[in-house]
């Protein structure tokens, strides 16, 4: 089987590098496509990927010369874009970039491919900020979480067929990137396809209090540090481990042909979703430490409840998660 070409935009960062590691030892060329902007981490994974053989080109997204000149000149065969401005709070604060670096990096790709390799495929990572507050769905207050009442969100979480409502500037670039991948992938026959990603978490994550809630909530507490948190800790999510979520990628790239033009919601479905307290009182157990998180009011925009319902992925992928929370978690907290 002959060495593919796989470009990563974002390779730096965590997603990136588990994927760039991934196919590194599948035997493909791998390059990273990096402006070097997120600060965390980004020298560790550079490091990693380098002395692995990964090969670096720096190329700001948001400048369409730097990404014409590189797929002008370049063959590429599969491009797994992860360049993001993912910070929520970022992206209120400088809604400029985050347009700059989600919408127009996006859409420069995608021309780029367009223009000069229609035949590549392409792997659009979004978010399930594309959903907005969801305010209309009914929620019921207990103990440690928040639940939800009706069916059926209750039994499956939220599918792709729940409308778009895109909150924050955040969500308002990236629902505009995958709209325009969906489309292109529409008009232009291009081979795209858009995951939208819930509570991702695993090896080689510099996560932030911004970003990266798991491996960030996990970091404090093995060290044994004080950290914010946000809420009365009754918010629920469904969290995914990186292992589970690299193999996700490698279907979709074995399956474009059939899934060209889709959107995926990707978590850990309703078998591995916490709320921030259930979670820290499993940190707790892990590590033997104490969490020493200083509460905070709610973030403006801060959705109660947001569990994917995976059951397309599982239809048409033949795919769903394998590795537990409790497994995840313990590798998590391993690595840190």
């Amino acid at each position: 089987m002959s060495k593919k070409n796989i470009i990563i935009t974002g390779g730096f960062g965590f997603l990136g590098t588990n994927i760039a590691i991934d196919q590194i030892n599948r035997g493909n060329n791998v390059f990273i496509l990096d402006n070097l902007f997120k600060e965390q981490g980004i020298e560790q994974n550079k490091n990693l990927l380098l002395k692995n053989g990964a090969k670096f080109i720096y190329c700001d997204i948001r400048n369409w010369n730097d990404v014409e000149i590189y797929f002008k000149n370049t063959k590429v065969d599969i491009l797994v874009h992860c360049a993001a401005q993912v910070a929520f709070k970022r992206s209120v604060e400088n809604p400029r970039i985050d347009f700059e670096i989600n919408a127009l990096g996006t859409f420069n790709l995608l021309e780029a491919l367009r223009l000069y390799s229609p035949n590549s495929i392409f792997i659009a990572t979004s978010t399930n900020q594309v959903y907005g507050p969801m305010k209309k769905l009914r929620i019921e207050e207990t103990e440690t979480r928040y639940i939800w009442l009706d069916e059926p969100y209750k039994t499956y979480g939220i599918a792709e067929t729940q409308n778009l409502d895109f909150l924050s500037p955040y969500g308002c670039s990236k629902g505009a990137a995958e709209q325009y991948s969906l489309d292109y992938a529409r008009i232009y026959g291009l081979k795209i396809c858009v995951i939208r990603l819930s509570g991702i978490y695993g090896i080689n994550q510099y996560s932030c209090e911004d970003h990266g809630w798991v491996s960030f909530m996990a970091e404090m507490i093995k060290k044994n540090k004080e950290f914010n948190r946000y809420g009365n800790g009754k918010q629920v999510r469904d969290i995914l481990y990186i292992d589970d979520i690299v193999k996700l990628y490698n279907i979709v790239i074995e399956k474009i042909e059939l899934v060209k033009g889709e959107a995926f919601n990707i978590g850990g479905g309703m078998s591995n979703n916490v709320s921030v307290l259930e979670l820290l009182e499993k940190l707790e157990k892990i590590t033997g430490h104490k969490q020493k998180s200083i509460l905070n009011p709610s973030r403006p925009g801060d959705k109660l409840i947001y569990i994917s319902d995976i059951r397309k992925a599982e239809k048409l992928l033949g795919w769903k998660p394998k590795i537990s929370m409790e497994v995840g978690l313990s590798k998590l907290i391993d690595w840190i």
